[in-house]
């Protein structure tokens, strides 16, 4: 890690995992100590800010930015981007915990020519003792596998929980967005820049544990696909739209997703995908916004 590196946290109400993502990104991650840690705080109304105050007296690395109103991740992120000193900018969830090494990792990655993005490979803690613990599992196999394959065939086009970035490629986001890695990562990949999956550099994470909860996450999130599809004129990384474009690779992850899971996991996960779809399909064409969202409250477990 020989340049200066600026970490990115963006945290809404986030006092159960704050303080042990921070000793983590602190003590496990081998930052030199020019480094930079900012999290941006918006709109909380529970402990979380007073607990990076603590942490910014302690190590004057971690630096504290307070929205007082929650204006969406998208205000968040762009307080960093305008903020941020470092030559890279790794941004990571706030209800996630790296494997050590997971920021070496990266940034080593993203010091490659052409390489503009890396991104971590999230790994879900939800057990399979029950529905949606399966579908949770399963969407995060599907993930990984998608995302090694087209990393590997230099076709990556979306970042996950935790991703690297060259400071310069995206100076402001637009407000509105809703998927921000993806719009990071397509920015990138516009640019001819490349965007790269590090299958070994884990972040734990915690899915929904409720079928309603599952529902809305994935309903925001496909509305940020087709959001990002409408304002970009660029195909995100989504099986629906990657299926014209690249049939026979389509095919062989389906296939793969079939042989690896139980074929009554597969369907539920088909069926309530094109349940979502349609849902988030509904929500573009009525201007619905998803900018301000309600969290979904099982995934705030401390991992």
């Amino acid at each position: 890690m020989a340049c200066k590196i600026t970490v990115g946290v963006c945290a809404y109400n986030e006092e159960q995992n704050i303080a042990r993502l921070l000793s983590n990104i602190l003590c496990e991650q081998g930052l030199p100590a020019e480094s930079e840690v900012l999290v941006v705080c918006s709109g909380c109304t529970d402990n979380t800010a007073n607990i990076v105050y603590g942490f910014s007296k302690i190590d004057p690395r971690v630096k504290l930015h307070v929205e007082r109103v929650r204006r969406g991740k998208a205000s968040a992120i762009n307080r960093i981007l305008s903020k941020a000193s470092g030559k890279v900018i790794l941004f990571i969830s706030a209800d996630t915990l790296p494997d050590a090494g997971c920021f070496s990792r990266l940034i080593s990655k993203v010091e490659l020519p052409n390489v503009g993005v890396s991104c971590g490979n999230p790994v879900p803690t939800n057990r399979t003792n029950s529905l949606v613990g399966r579908l949770v599992q399963l969407l995060w196999g599907l993930h990984g596998q998608v995302f090694a394959e087209y990393s590997k065939a230099g076709l990556a086009r979306h970042a996950t929980e935790a991703f690297c970035i060259r400071r310069g490629i995206v100076r402001n986001m637009p407000p509105g967005t809703v998927n921000d890695d993806a719009y990071m990562a397509l920015t990138a990949k516009k640019k001819g820049w490349l965007v790269k999956f590090d299958p070994e550099a884990l972040v734990l994470i915690h899915g929904p544990e409720t079928y309603s909860e599952y529902l809305s996450q994935r309903r925001r999130v496909l509305f940020g696909h087709y959001q990002l599809k409408k304002s970009m004129s660029e195909s995100p990384q989504h099986l629906i739209y990657l299926l014209p474009l690249h049939p026979s690779r389509v095919l062989g992850l389906l296939l793969w997703l079939c042989s690896k899971y139980n074929p009554l996991s597969v369907a539920a996960f088909i069926s309530t995908e094109l349940l979502v779809n349609t849902a988030a399909l509904i929500d573009i064409f009525r201007g619905k916004s998803h900018v301000i969202w309600r969290t979904a409250s099982s995934t705030k477990k401390v991992l």
